[in-house]
């Protein structure tokens, strides 16, 4: 053996050791069990320079059909969502950033209007991340939900209405307002916006801590603050003690 043909087998070797790792970092990540992604247990949002709305407190959620977080969350976002509290309202904005999304977006709103998102709010996720369908065109996406509480001429008439057309601008303005860089990501009192950075269980876990913060009249970010200081003391103690 040559040692050309040494090293070309050393690099193939190389190559597949990597393609391995980054096809298991992938599964992982996808499975929210990354450390440091899904795992993580830090509370982390951000504070927007937005006026504070706590009466009732509004969560909204980001989201998107072509996401593939987005479908893990919503499986896991309805019992979270049965779960809040009286003074909780909450209601989703699909966001619109290229033709595809737009379309979906337009979708989601159409189905919203008619009180159709029951039957089919699921569905939609289910197509497109476990049956692969890729809706190219609104014909395809009225076929698909003909018969399914709406005819599809009655819902392409919808979705290319006045009405739809400009909810979706409102929707991709307060997107840009708030800042939204991706999704999932839910907004919890016009203030305080969580991402998926972590997970979708660390999402959930500091949307659930805002909101608790937010009922008792407290102010989250004053929290955060004071639990981080105790933590620090308690540290420090811990270090002289055992000095």
């Amino acid at each position: 053996m040559t040692k050309v043909e040494r090293v070309r087998i050393g690099l193939i070797g190389t190559l597949g050791v990597i393609l391995i790792a980054v096809i298991g970092y992938s599964t992982l990540y996808a499975l929210n069990l990354v450390p440091g992604w899904g795992t993580s247990t830090e509370r982390t949002y951000t504070t927007l320079d937005r006026p504070l709305h706590d009466d009732p407190i509004e969560v909204v959620e980001f989201f998107s059909y072509a996401c593939p977080h987005c479908s893990n969350l919503e499986r896991m976002l309805d019992g979270w969502v049965d779960g809040l509290p009286e003074n909780v309202e909450f209601r989703r904005v699909h966001i619109a950033i290229d033709t595809i999304t737009t379309r979906l977006a337009k979708t989601y709103l159409v189905l919203e209007s008619q009180e159709l998102l029951e039957e089919n709010h699921r569905r939609l996720f289910d197509a497109i991340h476990e049956r692969n369908i890729t809706f190219l065109n609104d014909e395809q996406i009225a076929d698909f939900v003909h018969d399914h509480g709406i005819a599809s001429e009655r819902f392409l008439t919808a979705l290319n209405g006045r009405y739809i057309t400009r909810a979706v601008e409102t929707n991709r303005q307060f997107a840009v307002d708030t800042r939204t860089l991706g999704v999932p990501a839910l907004l919890i009192g016009n203030k305080y916006q969580v991402s998926a950075q972590g997970g979708n269980r660390q999402l959930l876990s500091t949307a659930q801590w805002l909101v608790d913060e937010l009922s008792a009249g407290r102010d989250p970010s004053a929290t955060l603050e004071e639990t981080s200081t105790t933590e620090i003391d308690e540290s420090s103690s811990s270090a002289e003690d055992s000095d």
